[in-house]
């Protein structure tokens, strides 16, 4: 296990969906500022690490020194609809303490597509997490091709055929604005710049969340597992205007973390 996969994991967060009859609002623009928190099982990632003859790295005897669930990080999200496309670039900080000891990394993502009956779908997205190379994935539709690209599109990577519609890691949060949630498990193709994995989300139960001083709503929606694929996967969405409230991500037991990802405040419209 490398240092740039744990920390990209450890980074690794947020927010997947279906058709309607209705879709996204037209010139939508908002900032979305989330609260990033970080619990990590220091006796799990040993065992893993004892069992494969692994040594920790650097940013592990970091975040080793954490207990119970702490904030790591501020996350702002900058969404922009027009009538027939998107753009959404969300930038995550470290807080003052582990940004100095990490040498002041951040993550920066950015997704562009167009709008459809169906959603965001997603053309190019890209991130960069930490001192690790840019990562950028490209899906043209009519070539049924989606690339992989790493620093910059002069330089791909791999490319494999894909048909049908992709959503990626920043544009999932997003999908249900100005559309009615689903009620039935839906599965997505999903796009991390490195691969595109199928995520089938199940709706559940409706929590209550406190924002601004009001009481929110939200459905709670979580990914189904696999041998192949053990993370977990939550996320919740405000009733009404079916905002991401919270996100949750269990991470396997190599990392042994569970990254927490909430709303700080609902957006100014």
């Amino acid at each position: 296990m490398s240092i740039k996969r744990f920390f990209s994991a450890l980074l690794f967060f947020l927010f997947s969906y279906s058709a309607y009859s209705q879709t996204q609002p037209t010139n939508f623009a908002a900032k979305f500022e989330y609260d990033l928190k970080l619990s990590v099982d220091a006796n799990k990632r040993a065992a893993y690490l004892k069992k494969n003859n692994e040594q920790p790295s650097a940013y592990e005897k970091v975040f080793t020194v954490l207990t119970g669930t702490v904030q790591v990080a501020n996350i702002v999200d900058d969404v922009k609809f027009t009538q027939n496309s998107y753009q959404i670039t969300s930038i995550g900080n470290l807080i003052a303490g582990l940004s100095t000891a990490l040498g002041g990394q951040r993550l920066v993502r950015e997704s562009i597509g167009t709008i459809s009956a169906s959603g965001l779908l997603s053309s190019v997205y890209q991130e960069k997490r930490g001192n690790t190379d840019l990562l950028i994935s490209r899906y043209e539709p009519p070539k049924k091709s989606i690339t992989f690209f790493k620093a910059s599109f002069r330089n791909p990577i791999n490319s494999t055929t894909l048909e049908g519609q992709l959503i990626d890691l920043v544009n999932v949060g997003y999908q249900f604005i100005g559309r009615p949630l689903p009620t039935k498990p839906i599965t997505y193709q999903v796009s991390d710049a490195r691969s595109v994995k199928r995520y089938t989300l199940i709706p559940a139960e409706v929590w209550e969340f406190p924002i601004d001083g009001k009481k929110i709503k939200a459905t709670r929606f979580y990914k189904t597992t696999s041998k192949e694929d053990t993370n977990t996967f939550e996320i919740w969405f405000s009733e009404g205007k079916n905002f991401p409230i919270r996100s949750v991500i269990g991470l396997s037991e190599q990392y042994g973390a569970t990254i927490q990802v909430d709303l700080k405040k609902l957006p100014n419209l």
